[in-house]
């Protein structure tokens, strides 16, 4: 039986859950020899991380109740940065280029032969022109399972929990109308 978190529950785990990974991959890259931005990578992950909390969550919840709490996480994210208008708007065009081509990747509706996560660890270092060809095979391999850690954090977090909100959890994240 899955335990019932409402929406902004949902929203505080998916976001602390995500804005952890961050710091996995950098020391494997560091180890690989890979030249990365530090403040790209942590872009890439985290908006690769939200993504794939949202496909498996759509597959144990309704859209309508998933789309707002991805679209929260990342409004919190925006919201906790202090920088300018420019540099903000720098991190939103990578996040949504990342998330545009993550979703390809994970809402494809045709079979494809490679596993998601291989495919995931592909598109971020494409995202972050870091050739593949520089990554021996045994970090290339554990590059691989952090990304496929990543699929099954989420696979557990859907299996552990089912989003219900009542009315007054409805009430509470309901926009404020300023017309008055």
């Amino acid at each position: 039986m899955k335990q019932e978190l409402n929406s902004i529950k949902m929203e505080g785990l998916i976001y602390g859950t995500v804005k952890v990974r961050n710091s996995e991959i950098e020391p494997i890259l560091d180890r690989a020899g890979a030249i990365y931005d530090a403040t790209e990578n942590q872009l890439v992950v985290m908006a690769v991380n939200f993504e794939i909390m949202h496909w498996v969550l759509k597959k144990g919840n309704s859209k309508e109740i998933v789309e707002p709490i991805i679209g929260n996480c990342y409004q919190r994210f925006f919201n906790s940065l202090y920088v300018n208008a420019n540099v903000r708007a720098n991190y939103e065009r990578i996040m949504s280029q990342t998330k545009q081509k993550a979703d390809e990747i994970l809402f494809a509706r045709f079979h494809q032969k490679v596993p998601k996560y291989i495919l995931i660890y592909k598109l971020i270092l494409e995202l972050e022109d870091i050739k593949e060809v520089i990554i021996e095979a045994s970090l290339r391999k554990e590059l691989e399972l952090l990304v496929e850690g990543w699929f099954k954090v989420a696979e557990a977090i859907n299996n552990e929990y089912k989003i219900v909100d009542n009315k007054e959890d409805l009430e509470k994240i309901k926009p404020i109308d300023f017309d008055f």
